[in-house]
């Protein structure tokens, strides 16, 4: 890209010159017309008008002006390359940025994912150790359970066995036409 533009510059510099040495030549040129003589003006590289002489000129002036316009040519390739080149160097930037992002997203998404996978991992291993089937035997083999199981079997059996006299009094009391005392043996108790 320096380059490119280093060129461009000397290009201009050398269309500079050579437009200086084409109106140079025209001046000339025209100073001998005004003289008619062919004689020598002021800064005239020239001695006199003849034939020859004037043909050298116009010579002289279209090669400047052919080259003048096949430098303008060059330079406005250039320009036209440089212009390319950054417009290619802006579309790899965007393309680099675009790709810096993407990385970017693709690694969050990776980190991410992976935070969910080891939280994944680590319940799956805590739930293998710890799982539902050794909280139920910690919870059933509780001491505090079994104490509480025990009162509640007792207390049962005495519901059974009131249950039972009651049951048992009610027949009795049909058979033989007799109430009898059940008032010790209330389930309420």
């Amino acid at each position: 890209m320096y380059a490119e533009r280093s060129k461009i510059t000397d290009l201009e510099a050398e269309i500079a010159t050579l437009k200086g040495k084409v109106e140079e030549v025209q001046a000339d040129k025209e100073r001998c017309v005004e003289c008619g003589h062919g004689e020598q003006g002021q800064g005239s590289s020239y001695k006199g008008c003849g034939d020859c002489r004037a043909e050298a000129p116009k010579r002289l002036l279209f090669e400047a002006h052919d080259k003048n316009e096949s430098l303008e040519i060059d330079l406005e390739a250039e320009r036209v390359k440089a212009k390319t080149a950054e417009e290619e160097k802006k579309k790899a930037d965007e393309a680099r940025d675009i790709s810096t992002s993407a990385v970017n997203v693709a690694q969050n998404n990776y980190a991410e994912a992976q935070t969910i996978v080891d939280t994944l991992v680590s319940e799956s291993e805590w739930m293998r150790s710890r799982g539902v089937a050794a909280i139920a035997n910690s919870i059933l083999n509780a001491t505090e359970l079994d104490g509480a199981v025990a009162t509640l079997i007792d207390a049962s059996r005495v519901v059974r066995h009131r249950g039972g006299y009651l049951e048992c009094a009610q027949h009795m009391e049909e058979a033989f036409g007799q109430q009898f005392y059940t008032h010790h043996c209330s389930v309420t108790d």
